[in-house]
């Protein structure tokens, strides 16, 4: 009989890893399903994506709303770099308020009083936290990367100590383009935009921030402002 409940233990031992295998199998493909078979599928930048984490849902609840200050574009024309400043103001607005992605508009502005608008889609990558951004309908496409903090990449959003209100800087990489923008604004005081299909406004961050860059202006705001013409 003993030796019979020494093989019956030796027998459950050596299953267990087989076992605990079989529980992490089903694990690793929810998650390998979750991010993998679809992720490069999904359209979001139309399709509202309402499954975030709450970092994610918080982080796009902040950007939603409008900014406004100063931008600075560095674009190849012809083979050759150009600068051009100007006044900008950005309008974000999430599809739900659970969603991370949506749609907002650009205006741009010079010294001269002339001013454009142009409208964009938006989405915040749930895998890496960036900002990725499609004008409508030229399809010019920018990066916003999370990760990184120099005067050539990355950005922060949210709450500044020191300033006592949101911030919003940084520098929109071109994906498909040859410009980058770098970009200093706050957030436009009793002006924070709803989600669509919402009543709700956020207005402030409440205390929050996201992206690796720092609250610390990027351009000199007392150059001349001259639109670059699109």
């Amino acid at each position: 009989m003993k030796r019979i409940y020494t093989f019956l233990t030796m027998f459950m031992l050596a299953l267990m890893p087989a076992m605990m295998t079989s529980c992490d199998t089903d694990d690793d493909y929810w998650y390998d399903d979750y991010y993998g078979e679809w992720y490069d599928e999904y359209d979001w930048y139309n399709d509202p994506f309402d499954y975030g984490n709450n970092q994610l849902v918080s982080m796009a609840r902040t950007l939603n709303g409008t900014w406004t200050g100063n931008a600075k574009s560095n674009y190849k024309e012809d083979g050759q770099w150009y600068e051009a400043n100007f006044n900008v103001e950005f309008t974000f607005t999430q599809y739900t308020s659970l969603s991370c992605n949506g749609k907002g508009y650009e205006t741009d502005s010079d010294d001269t009083g002339y001013s454009e608008v142009r409208r964009f889609k938006w989405y915040i990558d749930p895998r890496t936290g960036n900002i990725n951004i499609e004008y409508i309908p030229s399809g010019s496409r920018y990066l916003l990367d999370a990760n990184t903090n120099s005067q050539t990449s990355g950005f922060y959003l949210g709450w500044s100590d020191k300033e006592k209100q949101d911030l919003f800087n940084g520098v929109m990489e071109g994906v498909n383009v040859d410009e980058n923008i770098t970009f200093d604004c706050e957030r436009v005081t009793g002006r924070g935009t709803r989600a669509l299909g919402s009543d709700s406004v956020q207005t402030t961050s409440q205390g929050k921030s996201y992206g690796k860059g720092v609250p610390l202006k990027r351009i000199d705001n007392n150059v001349p402002k001259t639109l670059r013409r699109r």
